[in-house]
């Protein structure tokens, strides 16, 4: 059964978003909460999480997060490492269905009352002592900083192999950031982004052409093939072959 996940409202939302400013970064762990009085759920579509269910989810988070050194220790590998690893146990612990994922106040009850703490050594504050609202509120899911990791999971979640998540060390994070973004031309279909993801893996590189140039050019190629074709009713291997082909023109196109 799938599980519903506390909203927390929008007042409450803002609130905390600015008490995460007027606090030291130390004195974080003093807004983590398992519920929250300003937080609704939706009425039907599977079981309430429980307040223990939410506590197994923050340590699972937490034990990730000081594996890979945070908060002293943030280095670019860590970061990857940490966004690999809690991109699969929130796909795999979540337990939540596409409809509750895309609601912002899930993620903003997420980043501001379970996961305030790591929320904030993940995605630090600038130079002005200032966090960035997109990465903790959830007014853009395709930036915040666990909504974006459980969305990745889903999409390259991939059943025919042993290890179901394995696409997601193909890609970096600005090549895949490149193909989500454009969620609504590619990354709205799982199969297309998957088959993206493996011929990038599978594809020979060369002295000539950059992997990274054949992909950005071969998904501007796809988002025009995507503009007058319908995708949806395609098969994997369809689109697998789509996908190699179009590669294979890019690659030549920048060769030549």
């Amino acid at each position: 059964m799938s599980l519903l996940y506390p909203r927390l409202l929008p007042n409450e939302t803002e609130r905390r978003f600015r008490k995460l400013h007027e606090i030291s970064p130390e004195h974080h762990p003093t807004m983590v909460a398992n519920h929250s009085p300003r937080a609704v759920y939706a009425a039907t579509g599977g079981r309430r999480i429980s307040r223990e269910e939410l506590d197994q989810l923050r340590e699972s988070v937490l034990r990730i997060a000081r594996g890979q050194g945070f908060p002293t220790s943030r280095s670019t590998v860590q970061r990857s490492i940490f966004d690999r690893e809690t991109a699969q146990i929130l796909h795999e612990q979540c337990l939540m269905v596409p409809g509750e994922a895309s609601q912002r106040q899930v993620w903003a009850f997420l980043s501001l009352v379970l996961l305030p703490d790591v929320c904030a050594w993940r995605w630090p504050a600038d130079s002005d002592g200032r966090y960035v609202a997109d990465r903790f509120k959830g007014t853009d899911l395709t930036r915040h900083a666990f909504a974006r990791l459980w969305t990745r999971a889903h999409v390259l979640h991939d059943p025919t192999e042993d290890d179901v998540y394995h696409l997601l060390d193909v890609l970096g994070e600005s090549d895949l950031d490149q193909i989500m973004a454009r969620r609504s031309a590619l990354a709205a279909s799982p199969a297309l982004v998957r088959s993206i993801v493996r011929a990038h893996r599978d594809d020979q590189s060369d002295r000539l052409v950059s992997s990274r140039d054949v992909l950005r050019e071969s998904l501007m190629r796809l988002l025009r093939i995507t503009a007058f074709l319908d995708l949806d009713s395609a098969s994997e291997p369809e689109l697998g072959h789509l996908v190699r082909s179009v590669r294979a023109e890019a690659r030549s196109a920048l060769a030549s």
